[in-house]
């Protein structure tokens, strides 16, 4: 019974991981396009909903994303955007952000899903 339950929970996860346009955790850039940081906080993209369409998704990053010390990282209800300004995409899927007279970088994929074409947090 115990075998059964495992390949049953088996069947359930492994098409999270295999259908396009679904990531269960980050990558959120491979299939989202057109991304960019509006407000200091909001991301905003179009994103493919794993069956051949695209929807346009907004996601506050202050439910993703947080400041230890000199770093943004990954953290939910981090609410980094309180102690930085300026935020925006540099380079692929980085931010930067000026955060008390220090940039900041954070890789976006890192902390950000594509759940059937809605950005979410990956943590």
């Amino acid at each position: 019974m115990y075998t059964t339950q495992i390949l049953s929970a088996l069947f359930i996860i492994i098409p999270l991981f295999t259908t396009p346009g679904v990531h269960a955790s980050g990558d959120f850039s491979a299939t989202c396009s057109g991304y960019f940081v509006r407000d200091n906080h909001f991301l905003q993209a179009n994103c493919g909903d794993g069956v051949g369409g695209f929807r346009d998704s907004t996601l506050d990053l202050n439910n993703c994303i947080g400041r230890s010390g000199n770093n943004l990282v990954c953290a939910r209800n981090g609410g980094y955007a309180g102690s930085c300004s300026g935020c925006g995409i540099r380079t692929g899927a980085f931010m930067t952000c000026g955060c008390s007279g220090v940039a900041l970088i954070a890789d976006l994929d890192d902390c950000v899903a594509n759940l059937g074409g809605n950005l979410a947090c990956a943590v």
